[in-house]
């Protein structure tokens, strides 16, 4: 984790969108267009992004963030629409706050049937409020000795093709493993967006997280590259939002250079106790372990 992480912040393509308020001062919310908004949370290292799509019938918030203030309270404030949590994949920066949702959508996989039957207990949950995680105070409703994420029940198993449908809006699901054996992508061909989850965002992207590993993600990528014929922008899970599809070009030839053995320039560390090598580049990191 770099020193002081948030000096590269605010990140600039939040200047060209509309800032909108409310009572959940931990997330800052953007509007991308009426019916998209982005909830981003700057304030601690995932930066992490839900964002809520608004149908005629339904709405989707694609993911629930790391639990930290209340995503719930927050999207009520932003629709009176029915809210469908439909989650990119069950890692824990990412389910938090499902407990709190009558309807949740989940790929079909092992980590999530273990995500919502068990939830992530505080010892898992707590490094993301250790030192240096966050740089501005914690809601005064959190608290550090409970942390954790509840259990929580999937209403919707969800299976590559299926489509979810809003009304007047439909999201199409791509199993995109590679970072997690339940990962998915999602596209929506009317908007030309494109929903990357934790396979693209601009930042460290890691290969060795449990349910994932680099020839598993490079397939992923391969499909996802078929497939930008039919969006112009990519929606990550961290970081920023809107960001131009030619980067997973790049992505994807730095990621093969690399599992070919043809990438030499590295920073080798630890995490925790896995020894890592990181690749540095312009917009991107991939980070990789060392086997």
């Amino acid at each position: 984790m770099p020193a002081k992480w948030w000096e590269i912040l605010p990140r600039k393509v939040y200047s060209t969108l509309e800032r909108v308020k409310t009572s959940q001062s931990w997330f800052e919310v953007y509007r991308v267009d009426p019916t998209i908004y982005v909830i981003y949370e700057p304030y601690q290292f995932e930066e992490a992004i839900s964002y809520l799509v608004l149908g005629e019938e339904k709405a989707a918030l694609i993911d629930t963030g790391c639990g930290i203030a209340d995503i719930k309270k927050c999207v009520g404030e932003l629709t009176k629409l029915p809210v469908m949590v439909v989650n990119t994949h069950a890692h824990s920066d990412h389910v938090a706050q499902d407990y709190m949702f009558k309807e949740v959508a989940i790929f079909d996989g092992p980590m999530a049937r273990e995500a919502s039957r068990r939830g992530y207990d505080n010892e898992k949950m707590i490094h993301l409020v250790a030192e240096g995680m966050t740089w501005k105070p914690l809601p005064k409703s959190f608290d550090a000795k409970t942390y954790h994420v509840p259990p929580f029940k999937v209403s919707h198993w969800l299976h590559d093709g299926d489509i979810i449908d809003l009304g007047g809006r439909r999201l199409e699901v791509f199993h995109t493993p590679g970072h997690s054996d339940d990962s998915i992508c999602m596209l929506e061909r009317n908007a030309r967006l494109f929903w990357t989850g934790d396979l693209f965002y601009t930042g460290g992207i890691y290969t060795y997280l449990p349910g994932g590993d680099i020839p598993t993600f490079i397939k992923s990528y391969q499909r996802m590259i078929g497939l930008m014929p039919y969006y112009d922008r990519l929606m990550p899970s961290h970081n920023e939002p809107l960001v131009e599809k030619e980067i997973l070009l790049r992505v994807y030839e730095t990621i093969r250079r690399i599992a070919e053995g043809k990438e030499k320039k590295y920073i080798e560390g630890m995490d925790g106790d896995i020894r890592v090598r990181r690749y540095n580049y312009d917009r991107f990191s991939i980070v990789t372990r060392v086997e």
